[in-house]
């Protein structure tokens, strides 16, 4: 045989090899296996994946806990005013048997007046009475309570507190009073006073006579003195503002002055605000 043909026939057979060890790779990978390349493509679509994923679980677990924030603020907001309606349904009044003529010893049972004096920014009103509520073994069951609104320099925010003096040392102090217990000896507002619900400010008392009008005189204290009584309100309303944390920190991270808070046109405050209000009638 001619040499030539010899080489052609052998070129011919080891392309045939080739071709045949192409077409079983081929199969192989169309078998299921995969090259490089569409490996690291895959990779990174997976990659992309879980990092869209895991941003999204983020964006909604910090949702749901300023939510959950938001419904804590405004569940302690509603518990205060709940515990003012509370307190005020058992007022305990100054009885007199003629218009100048005092039954007990006279108080000032019911006063709306500025005896916390340290707020630096004026516009909270505050309330105080004296109410029935039996706390511990005394000889009787009248307390002093407080209501009134208190900057807090670590929050940089105003918190609603209650002032709260139990029967027996009510007691005390009436005992001491002689003839007449005036709001300032009742009602001695402190730090130690306990925070009804935080981020609270713009406390404000609406009081209104029976004919449904309102009574405009601020301070307003029933029993003024031993001798003249003075007409207590037929009803009052209360309402102030509250924020949640979240909405408060991104107050005071633009401003800690206690005006912005007590400006509610303010664009800062008043998107994150909300009023609660609740109207109480007086025994």
């Amino acid at each position: 045989m001619n040499p030539d043909n010899r080489s052609l026939i052998t070129d011919h057979q080891s392309r045939k090899r080739r071709s045949r060890a192409a077409s079983r790779r081929a199969v192989a990978l169309r078998g299921g296996g995969f090259t490089l390349v569409e490996l690291l493509i895959a990779t990174g679509i997976t990659v992309a994946i879980v990092l869209m994923l895991g941003l999204m679980l983020s964006s909604l677990m910090s949702t749901a806990s300023h939510a959950t924030q938001r419904v804590d603020a405004f569940r302690d907001a509603r518990a205060a005013l709940q515990v003012m309606q509370r307190d005020l349904r058992n007022l305990v009044r100054t009885q007199w048997t003629t218009p100048t003529q005092p039954q007990t010893l006279p108080t000032a049972y019911f006063a709306l007046d500025n005896i916390y004096t340290a707020d630096p920014v004026a516009g909270n009103q505050q309330l105080y009475a004296l109410v029935s509520a039996k706390t511990t073994a005394s000889s009787g069951d009248v307390c002093a309570v407080g209501y009134y609104c208190r900057w807090d320099d670590q929050l940089h925010a105003y918190t609603l507190r209650r002032f709260f003096r139990d029967s027996a040392a009510t007691f005390t102090v009436m005992q001491g009073a002689v003839s007449y217990a005036a709001d300032s000896v009742l009602y001695v507002p402190g730090a130690s006073d306990a925070v009804l619900a935080a981020y609270v400010w713009n406390l404000k008392i609406t009081m209104y006579d029976s004919g449904g009008a309102v009574i405009n005189t601020y301070p307003y204290i029933c029993d003024p003195d031993a001798t003249t009584p003075k007409t207590l309100p037929a009803a009052i309303e209360i309402s102030f503002n509250a924020m949640s944390p979240q909405a408060a920190r991104t107050v005071m991270s633009v401003t800690s002055d206690p005006s912005v808070w007590m400006n509610m046109d303010a664009n800062l405050v008043k998107p994150h605000a909300y009023q609660f209000r609740s109207r109480i009638n007086l025994p």
